[in-house]
């Protein structure tokens, strides 16, 4: 029995650790199972049946799985989502279908283009994506984080196109990926994507086609720019860094990296600096510094919560909006309250989402620095430490924090719209000061989607300013 009992105990050690972690809750059902198998029956079952043998375990072990986390709000939310798949997803077209709709530029293969590229074929439209990278590239900035990177809110939030099914509550890269090229290759766009070709312009003819890169012989009645906030690693020098012993790296350059038994010092107080303390705690780090400029406001990874936040769909701070910081403070922040932004609102940036941040701090596994970097030296980096409502670059007390590893979590630089004509940028109208930040005001057969937005947890970010004027 111990051969037919290590197998499947081996393949369930490998479905845990490749899906999520509710998987985990399997393995232990595939165990209590396995063992309860009656030795001499089992030991009459030819190898060539282990894989008919699992199969039922599997299934098994799934309606355990289910009787176990069922919840009747993530029960309710599945079965609308299946309606709505079923009432807003558009059928895709047959293949190499010739639509008969305007046609539409799509700039960027990313989540928001394959996306935006999906309903619009699906509704007619003849739709051709332009991506700046290769095949690789698809999926946008998911394609070049690293494979530990996964969702910080829960995906009951983050549904990208109605047909998306998420098998896990935080899905992993890989799984982000997958299921943007499903879509793209579900509503056949793979002929539709022109890969290797950046758009370095948009122009218009007097009959009000758009031309993209100056090939007046390819027009389009629509233009969606969809290039994401996300793109190259941004990667400043910081003084003295040359003299610096031990390893520097960027947080989305992580994979195949491992921090055991270093010091580690993470320059930056986002949500780069989120996953890069995950990292290097998972991976055995001797001990961990969060370098961090400023205060931002963290917010537990609890769908529940994060659902109800998310309801000020204004997008700022509100009369109320001292209910939810002062609950937070309370019950979240705790005996760490110090580390909650005095003068900064929950909806005036866009908070980091994590249950476990405070925890490593607590547990001394961890220690976030509020202050300046100064440069580097030769076993670590000189450190302004400030008080808390001290300005950046005020004073405090400068010390030298040791560590022989330093990640760069200081994010990406935003993609650039000038490829967009100029007229577009004319005052008082320009980026975020579009209609609902997407539609330049005279030009609505622009429409650059999720990438002018700047900050804030609300349905469209920091309300626009000049909002009146727009409508």
């Amino acid at each position: 029995m111990s051969g037919l009992q290590d197998c499947i105990i081996e393949t369930a050690r490998r479905l845990a650790f490749i899906e999520s972690s509710s998987v985990r809750i399997q393995f232990r059902c595939f165990v209590v199972i396995v063992y309860k198998l009656d030795d001499d029956i089992a030991s009459n079952i030819p190898t060539s049946n282990i894989k008919w043998l699992l199969r039922p375990l599997l299934e098994h072990a799934r309606a355990a799985l289910f009787d176990m986390e069922f919840h009747p709000i993530l029960y309710l939310y599945s079965l609308i989502q299946w309606v709505l798949d079923k009432l807003l997803s558009p059928n895709p077209p047959p293949s190499r279908a010739r639509l008969s709709r305007p046609r539409i530029a799509v700039i960027g293969a990313g989540l928001t283009g394959v996306s935006a590229a999906s309903h619009c074929v699906g509704h007619g439209f003849d739709v051709t994506i332009f991506e700046a990278g290769s095949e690789r590239n698809l999926g946008g900035i998911w394609s070049r984080v690293n494979n530990t990177s996964g969702l910080q809110i829960h995906s009951i939030m983050y549904r990208f196109h109605p047909s998306v099914k998420w098998n896990s509550g935080y899905p992993d890269r890989q799984t982000i990926v997958s299921q943007i090229r499903q879509l793209w290759e579900r509503y056949g766009l793979q002929e539709r994507t022109r890969f290797n070709t950046r758009v370095t312009s948009v122009s218009q003819d007097g009959q009000g086609c758009w031309i993209i890169n100056g090939n007046s012989s390819d027009k389009y009645e629509g233009i969606m720019a969809a290039v994401g906030t996300c793109g190259d690693p941004k990667m400043p020098h910081i003084p003295q860094q040359e003299t610096f012993k031990g390893d520097v790296y960027h947080s989305s350059n992580l994979d195949g990296k491992t921090a055991r038994g270093k010091k580690v010092l993470i320059i930056g107080g986002g949500a780069s600096a989120v996953e890069a303390l995950e990292f290097v705690v998972n991976t055995g780090a001797e001990s961990t510094s969060v370098l961090a400029r400023s205060d931002k406001w963290i917010i537990p990874r609890h769908s529940f919560v994060d659902m109800l936040l998310a309801l000020n769909v204004f997008g700022q701070e509100t009369l109320l909006s001292w209910i939810p910081e002062s609950m937070l403070r309370i019950f979240f922040y705790r005996d760490l309250e110090d580390l909650a932004p005095r003068s900064s609102g929950l909806f005036t940036e866009t908070p980091m989402v994590n249950s476990d941040i405070f925890h490593l701090i607590r547990q001394h596994k961890a220690e976030w620095l509020r202050g300046d970097i100064l440069g580097f030296t030769e076993h670590g980096i000189r450190f302004n430490h400030r008080a808390k409502g001290v300005p950046k670059g005020g004073p405090g007390r400068e010390s030298v924090v040791e560590g022989d590893m330093v990640i760069m979590a200081t994010g990406y630089q935003r993609p650039s719209l000038n490829f967009l004509p100029s007229v577009v940028f004319h005052e008082p109208y320009v980026p975020p000061n579009w209609y609902l930040q997407v539609f330049p005001p005279e030009y609505v057969s622009i429409c650059a989607n999720n990438c002018t937005y700047v900050n804030a947890i609300g349905t469209v970010g920091n309300y626009v300013r000049k909002r009146r004027d727009l409508l």
